[in-house]
């Protein structure tokens, strides 16, 4: 009996200490593993361009009053018709004129006692324009103007391939990235690794634009001449280091 109890407490303490020390080797590969840190390097990057817009938007303008509602809304939608009709004779397809934003307002006599005397009426409408060739631009105001319109309320130039340009700018964004951290870390005494993160911290399109134009002070070959499109864009980078 007393061998058996023997016996037991042997193999106890061996099972006791083959779990110690399985226990205090795998303390000692974690404290192992924590001291392995992954060495990174952040970067930002930026880029910038500059390129001609190849298309506009132009938003016309037709306020005329008269007597009555009936007369006003005659003279602005005869008004209309022929500002489309000049713009479809510099060979602007149909399809991109669109006339809307049509209103009516009453004009009140301003004369003390008598402001709820309605004296005459106020119509108006918008004529927008979008154009595939920035050089239709002054020709289109001159033709608009000339027609019957005389508000040029916007002007906004742009780009069609708006998508592939920021594609295109993020890209030289990267690019300036990765030559600064090939720099910072031939500067270290480091070898650059490979990017393990990338981030787009912003894009930004910028395009020349005209708002509330007066008509009184304005030269149309100056005005109007075909603009510029800015794009910027900023990226962060994270790289290894070896």
């Amino acid at each position: 009996m007393k061998k058996a109890t023997v016996l037991v407490l042997a193999v106890m303490f061996s099972i006791l200490a083959v779990s110690a020390a399985a226990a205090q080797s795998g303390q000692s590969d974690g404290t192992d593993a924590s001291r392995t840190i992954q060495r990174t390097l952040r970067v930002s990057g930026e880029a910038s361009a500059r390129v001609p817009a190849d298309m506009a938007v132009l938003d016309f303008g037709i306020v005329l009053q008269a007597k009555t509602a009936l007369a006003a809304k005659d003279a602005v939608t005869i008004a209309a018709a022929r500002v489309n009709g000049a713009l479809l004779a510099l060979g602007i397809e149909r399809e991109e004129i669109q006339t809307g934003n049509f209103d009516i307002q009453p004009l009140y006599d301003d004369r003390p006692g008598k402001q709820s005397v309605i004296t005459g009426y106020t119509a108006a409408a918008g004529i927008t324009v979008r154009l595939d060739d920035t050089s239709l631009v002054a020709k289109a105001v001159e033709a608009a103007i000339g027609a019957g319109a005389n508000e040029v309320r916007s002007l906004e130039y742009g780009r069609k391939d708006s998508a592939a340009l920021k594609l295109q700018t993020l890209s030289q964004a990267a690019l300036q990235a990765r030559t600064k951290a090939a720099a910072l870390a031939e500067a270290l005494g480091v070898t650059l690794g490979k990017p393990l993160q990338i981030e787009e911290q912003g894009f930004a399109l910028r395009a020349y634009s005209l708002r509330g134009v007066d008509m009184k002070a304005l030269d149309v070959q100056k005005a109007f001449a075909p603009g510029s499109v800015e794009t910027s864009a900023s990226v962060s980078i994270l790289f290894e280091i070896r």
